[in-house]
C-alpha cells in the first residue's frame, strides 16, 4: 500500500464449509490424488444415494437427492473436507494463507 499498489483481502467464512462440498468435484480430486479402484468406489459409496426428507405438520416431504456437504458427525468430514480445499491457494494469483 505505501509503494501505490492495490491491495484487497479475501475473507472465507468456513463455518458450514462441510455443506457445500459437492460430491462430484471432490471425487475428481480423489482421483487426481491417484485415488482408483476400489478406494475410489467406496468413496463414491459413502458419498451416493443420500437422501433427506422434512417432516411439516405431520406431513412428510418426498426424497430429495444430496449432492452436496458431507454428513454430519463423519469421521471423514475433517479429510475430505481438506482433501477438497487443498488446491485452493493454486487457484489464486497473488496469495498468502494466514491462519487466525
Amino acid at each position: 500500500m505505501d509503494k501505490g499498489y492495490v491491495t484487497g483481502a479475501v475473507f472465507l467464512d468456513l463455518c458450514k464449509a462441510f455443506d457445500t462440498i459437492d460430491h462430484l468435484l471432490l471425487i475428481n480430486k480423489l482421483k487426481g490424488l491417484g485415488v482408483a479402484g476400489k478406494g475410489l468406489a467406496w468413496f463414491r459409496s459413502h458419498l451416493s444415494g443420500r437422501t433427506q426428507q422434512t417432516i411439516c405438520e405431520n406431513e412428510l416431504s418426498p426424497p430429495a437427492k444430496i449432492t452436496v456437504g458431507e454428513p454430519q458427525g463423519s469421521i471423514l468430514g475433517p479429510l475430505l473436507f481438506l482433501l477438497y480445499i487443498n488446491d485452493i491457494q493454486s487457484v489464486l494469483k497473488y496469495s498468502r494463507m494466514t491462519v487466525c
